[in-house]
């Protein structure tokens, strides 16, 4: 009997189904592995100690800067228990900043040659406040003046600065302007650019220039951590440089660079720190490091002629202070952690976590971030529940130290674990492929 052909609608129709059932095979495979490769994993570690949930700090330079601003903003900052960064001038500028680099008169500046400031200052460090540099003079500064403002820091405060914010016309500033691009490609392509908008790009930036009457790379890097750099107008300073704070290796004499989000002037200021903007930095969990300078528009004067510290700036500080679990330390302090926890690592296992400290020194207050309703427990069978918020605070892991959390009571490393479900359907497919071969 002659088999008779399906008619073309039928093939069409055949057709038309593998077609179907071959896209979504594929479908479904592209599905896993994006899946497996792009999930986010639920157990995470916090950059912050003992269950804090975000970090906001202040750096503050010393322009325009008054010392009845200054103890009117700090003794606030104390009351509502934040602990932040005060970047000084040591000594009264001699020159010019920036071009033309010329000899002047001082326009008396607010620095550590002042005794009643200098005095202050000391007190402030000693309630927890960093002390840092702003350069050594709001001019442009030598390498002989340069060494002599950080041995003058040094005998006033007892150490040299961790942070150095370099006042940004300063011709000895270290990397600067165009300069902040290591290729040359990147400097022609936006350096020029960006010197197009700013003038002072354009300077003779040449503190890393060892040739330079400017130099002072070398101080830079022996004595001092931090410098800031790159900025934001996003409250989450983290979010914009996850990577902070980061060595650029094509930029030796810098030791970590970091960045800022955007509070130069009161305005700037109000605008970063409302409670639309605080909301998104704790629930993104992240960190902020404001730059502002605390000028003379930050106080208002009252009736009476009382002056008081502008009150939205008030308002919206004490709103953030009063955030659950926010960390209140100064820039040195965030950065020092930051810098520790890349360095500690997790490793997310079938049945077990592993968290290692691969630092030479003691890390505190290690903090995990685990799915709801979670229970681990270690080999000594101690038990670590997480919090409202999903936390383990898993203590201090000493250097070179790591610990392992079994997700599983029943199955530990040493012991013999049942095989999971993906694996018994291996197994299984394996065992009858295997038979039908003999």
């Amino acid at each position: 009997m002659q088999r008779q052909e399906p008619s073309m609608p039928a093939r069409r129709r055949v057709l038309r189904m593998r077609t179907l059932l071959y896209l979504t095979g594929a479908g479904i495979v592209v599905w896993f592995l994006l899946g497996y490769a792009y999930a986010d994993h639920p157990y995470k570690l916090s950059p912050y100690p003992d269950g804090k949930n975000f970090a906001f700090t202040i750096t503050h330079d010393a322009d325009r800067s008054k010392t009845a601003v200054v103890k009117a903003m700090y003794k606030f900052l104390e009351d509502i228990g934040m602990r932040t960064t005060v970047a000084v001038w040591v000594k009264q500028a001699d020159r010019s900043d920036g071009m033309p680099d010329i000899e002047r008169q001082s326009v008396r500046d607010l620095t550590l040659e002042d005794p009643e400031y200098r005095s202050y200052l000391r007190q402030l460090h000693e309630k927890g406040f960093e002390i840092a540099l702003h350069t050594v003079s709001r001019g442009n500064d030598v390498r002989s003046k340069t060494i002599e403002g950080y041995e003058e820091f040094s005998k006033i405060f007892g150490f040299y600065p961790k942070m150095n914010i370099m006042h940004s016309k300063n011709l000895e500033n270290v990397y600067w302007g165009r300069k902040v691009f290591s290729s040359k490609l990147g400097q022609w392509m936006v350096g020029d650019l960006m010197a197009l908008a700013y003038t002072k790009a354009r300077f003779p930036f040449s503190g890393e220039d060892p040739n330079s009457q400017y130099f002072w790379g070398d101080i830079l890097r022996d004595r001092t951590k931090y410098v800031r750099l790159w900025g934001t107008r996003d409250i989450n300073t983290l979010n914009f440089n996850p990577s902070m704070p980061y060595h650029d290796s094509e930029k030796p004499l810098v030791n970590f660079w970091f960045s800022f989000s955007h509070g130069s002037d009161l305005q700037a200021f109000r605008d970063l720190t409302i409670p639309k903007n605080v909301k998104q930095l704790t629930s993104e969990r992240g960190a902020c490091i404001v730059y502002a300078h605390f000028g003379a528009e930050y106080l208002k004067t009252r009736e009476g002629g009382a002056d008081e510290l502008d009150e939205q700036i008030r308002s919206q500080l004490k709103n953030i202070s009063t955030q659950k679990d926010g960390w209140f330390v100064p820039a040195s302090e965030l950065l020092d952690r930051l810098l520790a926890m890349k360095n500690v690592t997790l490793v997310d296992k079938e049945n077990a976590l592993i968290i290692a400290n691969s630092n030479p020194f003691s890390v505190e207050g290690i903090t995990l971030l685990i799915p709801r309703d979670v229970i681990l427990e270690d080999l000594n069978g101690h038990e670590f529940r997480g919090n409202e918020e999903s936390e383990i605070v898993v203590g201090t892991l000493a250097g070179n130290q790591s610990i392992t959390l079994y997700k599983n009571r029943s199955c530990h490393y040493v012991d013999r674990c049942s095989p999971t479900f993906l694996e018994r359907v291996r197994l299984l497919t394996g065992r009858i492929l295997a038979g039908r071969s003999g």
